[in-house]
């Protein structure tokens, strides 16, 4: 199947059963119209779809069962199960009205700088949106090598797409001799999982043997596997595309919710311009599926909690979402916190209903099927990222102490009447000084941090290697991409929403604060300045964006002109900010034609090869190579890591074992650690040439590097 084939096929086979499904959601209509816009309407059905389908490909994968005939199948059984129902159904009308008394009225969203907008023009600008925004993302990076987050992903979802099973069993590993494990395999250091690596991101525990556990949770992979299982690697590459492009749908309705469908498009129309959200549509990480399920779920949890209809849709959908997210990425759990402060306030008001148990059932299950997997699947990462957050709360013990302290404020207020009427008289001023701090903090992280922490500290990583920590300058560095506007408006906006909180924002700017903070305070993670950047794109991106957009269109309904004038200026302004800083990442595509140079190198080995790469270096080329070699072409390949604990016995026989297995082995490398008599007369040469952005930290990356590998081949004798 065409790469381009699957995008229609998986957007109709997540509507088509969410589309059967809406009816018996919306058992609540208003009378005399619709409750949902029908925008709202098929981007639920769709969404409903395809958590459907990626929750069942991620059972089936964890179950040794993944393939798109299986998928198919449940996707059948659930078309044809909701067509019975749909069927024996009755149509229901409910005369109730939506629980709107707790929201706060916002001005008319059809009017703009003074100016009633026609409906049409909505959807004409979308119409415009879409085409521009698939010529953005969908012009993947060819990030198929290992040695990073990304050839994680991508070999992952490989292996997945052609074994059907997301546990690895890897038949050289488990014949090779535990002697050799110091010399073959890279070890790790306390608290990290396991005693060794396979190659960087794939963890190799010692009983059973030849087991191999991936690193991170694993839904983004598995739906990998399912664009890999149906048009290969190159569709694999494009599923982070689509993700973006649903997430930034996602975060157009999450405004349009807020304030109406002109800031609405203002957000979507800055967000798909920002160098960020181009780069990571192209880049094979979980960032955009993550940007993707949160907004959803703010989406929903914004309609759930002023109680509008139909309660059952958007506590489902909600749920889902956000119960998907813990299946995606770790720093995820943190959002558990948004289902018990639901619950608390639900309960103190004594407004709990049955339609909102479609809100914290599903949300339940999916939790513990997170920390199942985290356990079977995935436990060396979390007890890797466990050991990591333990250590800084150890030596940053003021911020969890901070944040203790003001959770159980919180959960006084919510819990306690008394606690709650006070807070309630005294909200305005709550309000006032949040909103205030938001713009000192942003002065004191623009202006002073840099300045106060201008002392250089160090992180260890590869190796013993060290970088320098530059979080002291994380605003700015968020500025290199949004522009300095970007950023100052972003915070004003930020400000703005404080101040006008409502139940309709109240968890949209929680979040978005929370990650905003917890990001801007420390993201250091690797010396490469894009790669690190990736933090920002789930939450805090999209939450500037949205801040400033809603402060755009807070100017547009003023009554004084200037306010309207001033608005009109900055926003043209703003927009050009995100193009200028995007300059060079939207023309741009990492690795260009390695993909086919890879398949090259396939073609020279014979089937079943087993390599043998000599490379000290800590990301060696076994790991960048060898990693699409064995998950995507089934050629088995170890690095020789440290030639001086290398035993000439243990080697020679494990090399006869496999040989006489019919194992053809190759040397890639220097071939000095061998004797000569082991290396055949015919030795090739590969060469392998790319071009990729610099990875650069100290500053905006902006230079195109070309990389040209020579690399000996010999076919052992």
């Amino acid at each position: 199947m065409s790469e381009w084939l699957l995008f229609p096929l998986l957007l109709l086979g997540g509507w088509l059963p969410g589309r059967l499904l809406l009816p018996h959601l919306i058992a609540e209509q208003i009378p005399g119209g619709e409750a949902l816009h029908p925008l709202e309407r098929h981007f639920a059905a769709l969404s409903l779809g395809l958590l459907f389908i990626g929750w069942l490909a991620f059972l089936l994968a964890e179950l040794g069962a993944f393939s798109l005939v299986t998928i198919g199948a449940g996707w059948l059984l659930l078309v044809l199960g909701l067509l019975v129902l749909t069927r024996r159904r009755p149509r229901r009308i409910s005369t109730t009205p939506p629980d709107d008394h707790a929201t706060v009225q916002e001005p008319d969203p059809a009017m703009f700088a003074g100016i009633r907008l026609p409906a049409r023009l909505e959807y004409l600008i979308l119409l415009l949106w879409l085409p521009a925004a698939i010529w953005l993302f969908f012009r993947p990076h060819e990030a198929i090598l290992g040695g990073s987050d990304a050839g994680v992903y991508v070999n992952t979802a490989a292996h997945v797409a052609q074994t059907g099973h997301l546990l690895i069993d890897e038949p050289a590993l488990a014949e090779l001799d535990p002697a050799l494990y110091p010399s073959l395999l890279r070890e790790r250091r306390e608290g990290e999982g396991t005693p060794y690596y396979l190659y960087p991101g794939f963890n190799v525990v010692l009983e059973p043997r030849g087991r191999v556990l991936p690193d991170f949770f694993h839904l983004h992979p598995v739906w990998q596997a399912v664009g890999h299982a149906a048009g290969g690697v190159r569709a694999a590459l494009l599923l982070p595309a689509l993700w973006a492009l649903l997430g930034a749908f996602a975060v157009y309705l999450t405004a349009r919710q807020l304030a109406g469908w002109p800031v609405a498009i203002v957000s979507i129309v800055g967000l798909s311009t920002t160098a960020l959200q181009v780069w990571f549509a192209r880049y094979p990480v979980t960032e955009m599926l993550t940007q993707y399920l949160l907004w959803l779920a703010l989406w929903a949890l914004g309609a759930w909690l002023v109680g509008r209809r139909p309660l059952r849709l958007w506590g489902l959908l909600g749920g889902l979402a956000l119960g998907q997210l813990f299946l995606t990425r770790i720093d995820t759990f943190f959002l558990l916190v948004i289902p018990l402060l639901a619950g608390l306030w639900l309960t103190r008001r004594r407004r709990w209903q049955p339609a909102h148990l479609w809100f914290f059932a599903p949300l339940a299950v999916l939790t513990a099927h997170s920390l199942i997997h985290s356990y079977a699947f995935s436990r060396p990462y979390f007890e890797r990222i466990a050991f990591h957050v333990a250590g800084m709360a150890r030596r940053n013990w003021m911020l969890p102490a901070v944040a203790l302290v003001m959770g159980l404020a919180l959960f006084l207020v919510l819990r306690n009447r008394r606690l709650g009427v006070v807070a309630r008289r005294h909200g305005r001023p709550l309000l006032a000084f949040g909103a205030l701090a938001i713009f000192l903090l942003a002065a004191y992280a623009w202006f002073v941090r840099p300045v106060v922490g201008a002392t250089a500290s160090y992180q260890e990583w590869y190796d013993g290697q060290t970088i320098v920590l530059t979080d002291r300058e994380n605003l700015i560095r968020l500025g290199w991409y949004l522009s300095p506007l970007g950023v100052w408006l972003g915070a004003a906006g930020a400000s703005l929403l404080l101040w006008r909180l409502n139940r309709k924002s109240a968890v949209l700017v929680g979040v978005g604060l929370f990650f905003s903070l917890l990001y801007l305070w420390r993201i250091q993670a690797t010396p490469h300045q894009i790669y690190a950047m990736r933090r920002y794109v789930p939450a805090v991106l999209p939450f500037f964006v949205i801040s400033a957009a809603y402060l755009f269109g807070w100017l547009a309904q003023r009554r004084a002109w200037y306010a309207r004038l001033v608005g009109l200026l900055l926003l043209p302004l703003w927009l050009a900010g995100f193009v200028w800083s995007a300059q060079g990442f939207i023309t741009h595509v990492d690795n260009q034609g390695l993909m086919a140079q890879v398949e090259a190198l396939d073609a020279r080995l014979d089937d079943g090869a087993i390599l043998i790469f000599n490379d000290q270096t800590p990301v060696s080329m076994g790991d960048l190579l060898g990693t699409p070699l064995n998950y995507q072409y089934g050629h088995d390949a170890f690095t020789l890591r440290q030639p001086e604990a290398i035993t000439q016995e243990p080697l020679q026989a494990q090399i006869t074992q496999w040989q006489r297995a019919g194992r053809p082995i190759y040397w890639v490398g220097d071939p000095a650690p061998l004797a000569a008599g082991q290396i055949s007369d015919g030795q090739e040469t590969v060469e392998i040439t790319f071009t990729f952005l610099e990875n650069a930290y100290e500053h905006k990356p902006s230079r195109l590097i070309p990389a040209r590998w020579v690399l000996p081949l010999s076919r052992l004798q």
